[in-house]
């Protein structure tokens, strides 16, 4: 058992503050043999993650996962501080506790030590004492502790679920801490019990008792009102691994990658990953290289640095702008704003503070932007979470931008070769990625990233197959060898055989047959092989997709997202700007009908000079039909560019987020005063079903309007309270969750007994299994991102509406998304890869 010697043990000693007391504890570490002199940086990295301050003036400083290669043995050292360290938040730390950990052994100390938390007394005096015996005495396990709390030694009664502790260090500090965020989100009592102890989840202390090692097994028990929604957030946080490092898990159903092929037996080196992109491709591996950025640690003037990292960040603000309007042109609005997303990044104050603090210090610009974008970018890319891992890359691509402004030396990146490539990298930022030519690179493998990074998305869109997370060992394939990267199967083979490239050869051809009978039908109406029909309309976002979505077979526009005109620029749009825009589309679309969407902004999209003040939940503040009516005068400007729009052809208005009879009159009769000043003939006019207030009021709603056009996403976030990027709760937000599918059924009842149609427009519509459960309960509607309208078109014209209408009425009766996703891929299993 591990146990604490006197070495260990340092009394007496001050530090000016938290980051100088985690510096004399790990240099405590270091001549005590546990840990590499490196893992005192990720020490301070810990702390910019989640602060390791317990209690009772004891704090336990540990690293990062990813720097458990840095540490020699396990072990820890006690460091005194008897006049207190400020830890934050004003807490004094008087016991420096540091970990180095390459198993569980340490979880026994840290049992021990969670009984001088339990008496402050005891806690005061050990922090005082001169003599390191008495505290040895406390770790060793030879001296008595604080007595357990009786509030978290007692069961309850109440429902409950199996876990396993998080392998493979249990459930130790940080895990359990994130546990502890996850149970006071709810008010029920929840308890865990590891053999016969039973622990508090809410407590930090109560839980490190429990002294569970990794895999061990937990029961976790809830009572009270929210009880259920309680243990159905922890288990979805034990599954995220509750901050550990956990094996990679399987990408969202949203937007759901293809199934891999039933046969992968290959009889090259089959290096698997996660399919990120589909399709199959052969050719010769190239690993990509980018430019090497060399930077002086140190600069003697502080004030010269300061104005250069402000000028660096301003420059490659004006970069990403250039580079968002660039990629829009070349694949459309919805991609291009993974860009604007960096823009943001750069606006992080706790970075650039940082940075400039480190100037401060003597660091040149470079050296202090560097270290601290590295070690956010590092951080992110070992959370559990896939889409927070994701991140990873993004962040790394905007630090990188700024760097190459501040670098000494740069080299240039290694040319492409003159033939196509499968191109492999550690994993390709996404401007890397945007600037590759469809030409030039079959296929992309990776070994880190995730099927829902926005690498992976963009690779789609271009329709470059890919796989990523395939592991470190694909980057030891030389430039030049032979492999095919099967995106569906989501695997890279090296040296393929015959038979391999054989098969390979047999899938591009199917693939591509598939792809061109849809492009040969894409014009034909999606009518079910018992002849309903459903129109396919498409989503689009600025003029340029309105042509587009006519060559791929749109019957309409079912959703025209005007944001664009009022993004990326200084002042919003005058009337004149945004009718030239509408009429553009409304002529693309040679007689189609175009449902031009009221600006939508807030929430996730933010708009600078519109002054909107800061909101601790934007998504449930001033947003869509609100800020039009804060910002009156843009709204009736919109409107006026619409409806004279409107006389070149069949223009529906729609509103956005629409939760009351009150806020569809006002908008309404604003519409109408305009309509009048212009003098046009009136045009339809439909709401947004987008909140459950709108949906439980559509009765009243129907009444009103010609049609509705159900927001998915949003509706899916509103219903399940689920945030769609929470690192814990996002996979768990799918649209097709019965709850959701029970809104739109209620949605469709109101609007037929009222005689109007019903649309989607949302994620789901575009999503195989989506496409068929909507149509099933009875949207008429369904509008998709621009590429997937031949291939939903197809899997309609592949099913009987009456199969899809029982099989929805079934899908309402299951009891989570998973359930009703298995439903349709068994009743579907032959109908064009519906899953």
């Amino acid at each position: 058992m591990l146990q604490v010697s006197e070495s260990q043990v340092r009394l007496g000693l001050a530090a000016p503050d938290k980051t100088e007391a985690i510096r004399i504890a790990g240099r405590a570490m270091v001549d005590s043999g546990l840990i590499e002199p490196g893992y005192i940086d990720s020490m301070l990295g810990r702390e910019a993650v989640s602060g390791t301050y317990l209690g009772s003036g004891i704090a336990i400083p540990h690293g990062l996962p990813e720097a458990r290669d840095l540490v020699r043995r396990t072990g820890v050292v006690v460091v005194q501080f008897p006049r207190g360290v400020d830890w934050g938040g004003g807490e004094p730390a008087r016991l420096v506790v540091g970990i180095a950990a390459k198993s569980d052994e340490h979880i026994a100390v840290l049992q021990r030590l969670t009984g001088v938390l339990g008496d402050p007394a005891e806690a005061e005096r050990l922090g005082n004492t001169s003599d390191p015996r008495a505290i040895m005495a406390v770790l060793n396990g030879e001296a008595p502790t604080a007595p357990v709390d009786k509030s978290v030694a007692v069961p309850i009664d109440g429902d409950s679920i199996a876990v396993a502790a998080p392998s493979p260090h249990g459930l130790h500090a940080r895990p359990a801490t994130a546990l502890v965020e996850v149970a006071k989100r709810f008010r029920a009592e929840i308890a865990v019990r590891h053999g016969g102890t039973t622990a508090n989840a809410k407590s930090l202390i109560s839980l490190l008792r429990l002294g569970a090692s990794g895999g061990q097994p937990l029961t976790v028990t809830a009572s009270g009102e929210d009880a259920a929604a309680a243990l159905q957030a922890i288990r979805a946080a034990f599954a995220a691994g509750l901050d550990e490092p956990v094996a990679a898990a399987a990408p969202a159903e949203e937007p759901a990658p293809r199934a891999a092929p039933a046969d992968l037996d290959y009889d090259g080196r089959v290096i698997a990953g996660i399919s990120a992109s589909p399709g199959v491709s052969t050719g010769p591996v190239w690993k990509f290289q980018r430019e090497e950025l060399t930077v002086a640690e140190t600069a003697p003037d502080p004030e010269a640095q300061h104005r250069r990292l402000d000028q660096a960040l301003a420059a490659a603000a004006a970069d990403l702008r250039n580079l968002h309007e660039a990629f829009w042109k070349k694949a459309g609005a919805a991609k291009a704003a993974i860009f604007k997303a960096h823009q943001e990044l750069l606006d992080d104050p706790e970075m650039v503070v940082e940075a400039h603090a480190l100037i401060d210090r003597g660091k040149s610009a470079g050296w202090a932007w560097r270290a601290v974008y590295e070690e956010r970018a590092g951080t992110l890319a070992q959370l559990a979470d896939p889409l927070l891992a994701g991140r990873a890359a993004d962040l790394s691509d905007v630090g990188r931008r700024v760097l190459r402004l501040l670098a000494v030396v740069t080299e240039s990146v290694a040319a492409l070769p003159d033939h196509p490539v499968i191109l492999l990298a550690e994993d390709l930022e996404p401007s890397d990625t945007a600037k590759l030519d469809p030409a030039k690179v079959l296929g992309l493998c990776t070994a880190g990233g995730g099927a829902t990074s926005h690498t992976a998305i963009i690779a789609r869109s271009l329709d470059i197959p890919a796989v990523v997370a395939a592991g470190p060992s694909v980057l030891d394939l030389e430039n030049g060898r032979a492999a095919i990267l099967d995106g569906d199967g989501g695997v890279l083979v090296a040296d393929p055989s015959e038979r391999d490239r054989g098969r390979a050869a047999e899938a591009r051809v199917k693939v591509g047959e598939r792809r061109e009978a849809e492009r040969l039908d894409r014009y034909k109406p999606a009518i079910t092989t018992d002849g309903k029909r459903v129109e396919v309309a498409a989503n689009i976002s600025d003029p340029a997709e309105a042509v587009q979505a006519v060559e791929a077979g749109g019957e309409g526009v079912g959703l025209m997202r005007t944001e664009f005109l009022f993004l990326q620029r200084d002042l919003p749009p005058d009337e004149e700007e945004q009718f030239a825009a509408y009429r553009t589309m409304v002529r693309a679309m040679n007689g189609l009908p175009i449902i031009l969407r009221t600006l939508d902004i807030g929430g996730d999209k933010n708009v600078p000079y519109l002054r909107m003040p800061a909101e601790g939940n934007p998504f449930l503040g001033v947003r869509g039909i609100r800020l039009c009516f804060e910002r009156e005068d843009l709204f009736r400007t919109q409107l006026r560019a619409m409806l004279r729009a409107s006389v070149e052809g069949p223009v529906r208005i729609m509103y956005p987020m629409i939760a009351t009879p009150a806020e569809l009159e006002r908008a309404k009769a604003i519409t109408e005063a305009v309509r009048r000043e212009l003098d046009v003939p009136p045009v339809e006019l439909g709401i947004m079903i987008e909140v459950p207030s709108a949906v439980m009021m559509a009765d009243r709603l129907a009444r009103e309007v010609s049609f509705f056009s159900i927001g998915t996403n949003d509706l899916t976030q509103y219903v399940l309270a689920m945030d769609r990027l929470h690192p814990v709760l996002a996979p768990q937000a799918d649209g097709l969750h019965p709850a959701v599918l029970r809104m739109v059924e209620r949605t469709v009842d109101a609007a037929r007994r009222a005689g109007i149609w019903v649309g989607a427009c949302g994620g789901v519509a575009g999503d195989p299994a989506g496409a068929v459960l909507l149509s099933g309960l009875g949207v008429a509607e369904l509008s998709v991102a621009i590429p997937a309208i031949p291939s939903v078109k197809a899997r309609l014209r592949a099913i009987a509406m009456a199969d899809a209408e029982r099989t929805a009425r079934e899908a309402l009766d299951c009891a989570d998304a998973a359930e009703v996703r298995a439903l349709v891929r068994h009743r579907f299993a032959d109908a064009g890869g519906v899953s």
